[in-house]
């Protein structure tokens, strides 16, 4: 499948069976191939560095799965 990065344009072919784009995963849990939208890890860094308060804020707006007391009291 062909792609463009999202960060230089630069056209890549990702499939399931190789390494090609980001972000990846893990060699266990590997992205689908048409969630990999940039070409090496070099524009993905470049992108976030770029977009870093619209990307935090929607990290943060995720939540998170830690539902202990103690992180629960600090965060108020």
């Amino acid at each position: 499948m062909k792609m463009h990065c999202k960060n230089c344009g630069i056209k890549f072919y990702p499939s399931e069976n190789n390494y090609v784009g980001y972000p990846f995963g893990t060699y266990y849990n590997k992205a689908p191939s048409h969630m990999r939208v940039f070409h090496s890890r070099g524009c993905w860094e470049e992108w976030t560095a770029k977009n870093i308060t619209a990307y935090t804020l929607w990290l943060q707006g995720m939540g998170n799965n830690d539902t202990t007391n103690a992180t629960n009291n600090q965060s108020i």
